[in-house]
């Protein structure tokens, strides 16, 4: 199996007590769309920061607070049972401004 590298993935950074995890996360789970919807979901809890990087280039950035304006809130009909009040609280400094997230549908 061949391995491209030249792509941008996400990573997550989540809090559990007083120490600081990245879940893992199958190569094929590090889409946006995906880090979104499990955040959404509660599969992800305590998000601290949301990194995107391109390993073959060598960047990382920030993109915590667009990601977490993304997930959708406890008033859209998909995620009625899930409470993410405690989101916008929990970004952490450094976010990197204008960034807008995609969503590939």
């Amino acid at each position: 199996m061949r391995l491209n590298l030249d792509v941008s993935l996400f990573s997550v950074v989540c809090e559990l007590g007083n120490c600081l995890y990245v879940p893992e996360t199958d190569l094929d789970d590090m889409q946006l769309d995906q880090i979104i919807d499990d955040i959404g979901k509660g599969q992800l809890e305590n998000v601290r920061a949301v990194l995107e990087f391109n390993p073959a280039e060598g960047w990382c950035n920030d993109i915590t607070a667009d990601v977490l304006a993304a997930v959708p809130g406890e008033d859209d009909d998909l995620h009625d049972d899930v409470d993410l009040a405690d989101y916008a609280s929990e970004r952490i400094d450094g976010r990197r401004a204008g960034v807008k997230v995609r969503v590939a549908a």
